[in-house]
């Protein structure tokens, strides 16, 4: 069985992911294997790969190393399925 998914883009997030060079396979693969979830307000949830769960996809072989290296750092900013906007993380998110 093959599920389809495929979010959908505000314009903001549509331009954001060209100025940043973000794949829309990386915004995906972040949506379906995220395991950090943070509330950011008004509804949003901030959501990325961690680097412990990368390395053991890694080591699981589902994910290559140049892809790896893509789906690092990068952070989807999502709310009632639909991307608003992704980032590449530069500082560290703390729990509130």
């Amino acid at each position: 069985m093959i599920i389809e998914f495929s979010p959908k883009y505000t314009k903001h997030a549509i331009v954001r992911t060209q100025q940043r060079g973000i794949r829309k396979w990386v915004t995906e693969f972040i949506l379906i294997n995220a395991d950090i979830n943070k509330h950011v307000g008004k509804g949003c949830m901030s959501r990325f790969v961690s680097k412990k769960k990368l390395n053991k996809m890694l080591s699981d072989q589902v994910i290559q190393p140049k892809d790896a290296d893509l789906v690092k750092g990068v952070v989807v900013i999502e709310r009632d399925q639909t991307i608003q906007t992704v980032f590449h993380k530069k500082i560290r998110m703390r729990n509130r």
